[in-house]
């Protein structure tokens, strides 16, 4: 009997991986290089990757030919060889998410699955891929799903490694755990190591569980993160003796405490962007959470995992609310753990549990698509857009579909909680699709249409200026350096260990290179369009194109 257990479990597991690898591997990929790089995250991650690939300099990052520390190293090399194996093209730089973000899937659904029951891995991994935040990041260039995914195999490995007996097993989880929080602080910065560190040593203070300490294996583990993260930062310190300062202390200490240095938020600013980025399992979410704390204190160690799980997204949640600097994909890490939390609710929905909560969920569901479709109606009909009648032809589709979908899982609710479930992932994965084909429709600010008119008639010796801004995209674009008058902000630090003023350029330097000989194109906003030809009429101004925010304009005809 045992003899035909192991096979046929074996095979269970290859058949949900590939299932998992099908359904989720097309939501990630169709469509994957259709729509222009979003500004400005896309863009200078995309042209770093660019310029690394270009310069063969694999130590020092650059964005237009200016030393940029914010960030380690690891992403740009993931980039860099995207670009070599697959060309310069938006499908090779947004691949390398994509295929972190089914590999993310996949570690959810084999952690799932090991914690809990095969059902529960399922449900987990398919509840992450289709949740709204992860799915933007995933087909976005970024380094938030990347550090996303070092960090759930991080804790994953871990808790799972501390359920097994001492030896050689516990020893790979642990490892990995270490070299997966190696991977995240290259990816990301420190917050790749705080993070576990706190929520483990939390997990162990409320659990009592001192002993532990002795038996995760830390010289060896410590030995593995120090050898993956220590060469990097050695040699580009060696080589650029400002980096130290500039990346640990202004980019991680002061950025976390100083609303001046990063993005100011107020504290709640993820509650409403957690509550749209869980969508649409977010409606389970509450119910979740609720049958997952012990119902008392003495009672906790029979939930050592969910509560592992609860520590992991509320002391992220917490250590972003309260930082100085917030942007809304700072809290994807936390999506990993809720979507194991509901997945193992839904899964004893399944089982004929709570299915009185499960479908208050879904009512719930209902109210929040039909919401969602509205604000698709008005924006698509009243915003001025690049394509106004594709707009509205995608976005009020995937509008109806949204609702239809949200209706018919909400009737099977009450009669059959798997359908519900199935037709919701079904609405959620042709929802999602059919957002991302629009997006190019309402993309207001992509500056690719004027780079393609650009492109053609661009010659070498022709200079290309962007004016009092930096759009972030247009180099990758023209693969080439731009010249910028009038704007530092991100690049202002690199301005101060090198020489730039041949490209970062002011007024003066703007209007004596204007009026050469030499062709000139500048992109500028239509608003700084109509002022400059107000302030200069007399000036040859020519507009060669434009789209509904910027120009492309020239000194020659």
């Amino acid at each position: 009997m045992q003899r035909h257990q192991l096979p046929n479990q074996y095979a269970s597991w290859w058949l949900d991986i590939c299932f998992l690898l099908v359904i989720l591997g097309g939501l990630f990929f169709i469509l994957l290089g259709s729509r222009p790089l979003f500004v400005p995250d896309e863009g200078r991650y995309a042209e770093i990757a660019r310029e690394m690939a270009m310069s063969g300099d694999y130590v020092t990052p650059y964005l237009n030919s200016i030393k940029y520390f914010e960030k380690p190293v690891l992403f740009y090399w993931l980039g860099a060889a995207a670009i070599k194996i697959g060309g310069l093209n938006l499908w090779s730089v947004r691949s390398i998410n994509a295929l972190l973000a089914l590999l993310g899937c996949l570690f959810t659904y084999f952690t799932g699955r090991k914690l809990y029951d095969r059902t529960t891995g399922l449900l987990a991994a398919l509840i992450l891929g289709t949740s709204a935040l992860y799915f933007v990041m995933t087909r976005m260039v970024s380094l938030d799903l990347p550090v996303t995914v070092f960090l759930a195999a991080t804790l994953y490995a871990f808790l799972l490694g501390v359920q097994e007996p001492a030896g050689i097993k516990r020893r790979i989880y642990l490892w990995g755990a270490a070299a997966a929080a190696a991977l995240a602080v290259l990816t990301k910065g420190l917050i790749g190591i705080v993070f576990p560190v706190m929520i483990i040593g939390a997990w162990i203070v409320l659990m009592g569980e001192w002993r532990l300490l002795k038996r995760l294996y830390l010289p060896s583990c410590l030995l593995i993160f120090l050898l993956i993260t220590v060469p990097w930062h050695v040699v580009v310190g060696l080589r650029n003796p400002e980096f130290f300062y500039f990346y640990f202390i202004e980019q991680h200490f002061l950025r976390y405490t100083m609303k001046e240095i990063g993005h100011y938020q107020p504290v709640w600013f993820f509650i409403p962007n957690l509550i749209l980025g869980f969508f649409p399992w977010i409606v389970f979410l509450p119910q979740a959470i609720a049958k997952s704390l012990p119902s008392n204190w003495h009672t906790r160690r029979s939930h050592q995992t969910e509560l592992f799980l609860l520590l992991w997204a509320a002391l992220i949640f917490a250590f972003f609310s309260f930082s100085k600097s917030k942007l809304i994909p700072y809290i994807l890490p936390v999506l990993p753990p809720l979507a194991l939390l509901t997945a193992r609710y839904l899964a004893q929905g399944l089982a004929q549990k709570y299915q009185t909560g499960i479908r208050i969920g879904y009512l719930g569901l209902v109210v929040l698509a039909i919401i969602i479709a509205g604000v698709f109606y008005l924006f698509t009909t009243r915003a001025v857009l690049p394509d106004s009648t594709q707009a509205v032809i995608y976005f009020c589709t995937a509008a109806a579909v949204l609702v239809t979908g949200t209706l018919f899982s909400c009737f099977y609710a009450f009669r059959d909680i798997r359908k519900a479930i199935i037709a919701t992932f079904v609405t959620t994965w042709l929802f999602f699709l059919m957002v991302m084909a629009g997006m190019p429709a309402i993309d207001t600010r992509s500056i690719q249409p004027l780079a393609n008119r650009l492109i053609p008639i661009l010659k070498p010796q022709d200079e290309v200026i962007t004016y009092n801004q930096y759009y972030q995209d247009l180099p990758f674009y023209l693969q080439r350096r731009v010249n910028i008058l009038n704007w530092r902000n991100e690049l202002s630090y690199g301005m101060q260990h090198q020489n730039t003023h041949a490209w970062m350029i002011n007024d003066e330097i703007f209007w004596q290179r204007w009026h050469s000989h030499q062709r000139v194109f500048v992109v500028i906003s239509l608003d700084e369009y109509e002022q400059l030809r107000k302030r200069h009429p007399r000036k040859p101004i020519y507009l060669l194109d434009k789209t509904v925010t910027n120009a492309l304009i020239s000194n020659q005809p």
